[in-house]
């Protein structure tokens, strides 16, 4: 499968299962040299550590470990004491494009047609499959990417999916979501545009996103503008923004409100 270089993955750790009072953690995950270097503790004293569902070695006696491991293909492995699994986004890897979610295909006028033979992008699929965890705590986890997504709500909390900003003010959203350490983070920042399109389901419309932004419960998503924080070169006074009606990619001045989803990870 062709394999190109993403977004810089960040670390991650999600607690999938727990007996204990504290998780194994993780404190550094990268890739160096083509090898997984990850160290951490908290794990159960003396335990053996598996990476990805093979051992590594033994957990010191205060649950210490650290150790170069395999590499998994799509940047994201599983740690374990035997007790408690968490799964790890290795930063400074090289991943898989994401799979754009087309599964059908088309003729020059639009209608559907079987897809055997056509080469279109509905045939081959290619790409990560899009995967992501709700944590329970106003965020998503794309675990393909690693990246942390602020949940959209329909209520009267910062995170409303009907409040628009410009593009400074954008950034003011960011800093008060950092003052209040929503998540329990205070690393959030307004995503660039690359990381923006990641939510970009091009078998989806109106909105162009997975239905994990977008449920209609407790996560939702405007088929509108959203800010990246990334500047239009040839005018630096308009913006990069992403439309999730249809998953266009334009820009236009700072000075128009747009909506905002924070993000954190990535590296």
């Amino acid at each position: 499968m062709k394999r190109s270089t993403t977004i810089l993955l960040g670390l991650i750790f999600l607690a999938v299962s727990a007996s204990s009072a504290e998780a194994i953690k993780v404190s550094i995950a990268y890739v160096q040299d083509g090898v997984a270097v990850i160290q951490g503790g908290q794990a159960v004293p003396n335990a053996i550590i598996t990476w990805d569902g093979g051992n590594v070695r033994n957990a010191s006696a205060n649950g210490a470990f650290n150790f170069s491991g395999v590499v998994p293909a799509d940047c994201v492995g599983t740690l374990s004491d035997g007790v408690s699994t968490v799964v790890v986004a290795l930063a400074d890897c090289i991943g898989e494009i994401l799979a754009t979610g087309q599964t059908v295909c088309s003729n020059a006028i639009g209608n559907s047609i079987n897809c055997t033979g056509t080469g279109q992008d509905g045939e081959f699929r290619t790409g990560a499959a899009r995967s992501y965890t709700d944590n329970g705590n106003g965020t998503i986890t794309d675990n393909a990417t690693g990246l942390v997504w602020e949940k959209l709500t329909n209520d009267v909390t910062i995170h409303n999916v009907n409040n628009s900003y410009t593009w400074d003010l954008a950034f003011q959203k960011i800093t008060d979501l950092n003052i209040m350490k929503f998540g329990g983070y205070e690393d959030w920042r307004l995503p660039n545009l690359n990381e923006l399109l990641t939510l970009v389901d091009y078998g989806r419309f109106g909105p162009a996103t997975n239905p994990a932004f977008n449920n209609k419960i407790n996560s939702f998503t405007r088929s509108s503008l959203y800010w990246s924080s990334t500047s239009f070169q040839y005018n630096r006074s308009n913006g990069w923004y992403v439309d999730f009606k249809e998953g266009k990619v334009k820009a236009n001045g700072k000075t128009n409100f747009h909506y905002v989803r924070a993000v954190r990870g990535g590296g």
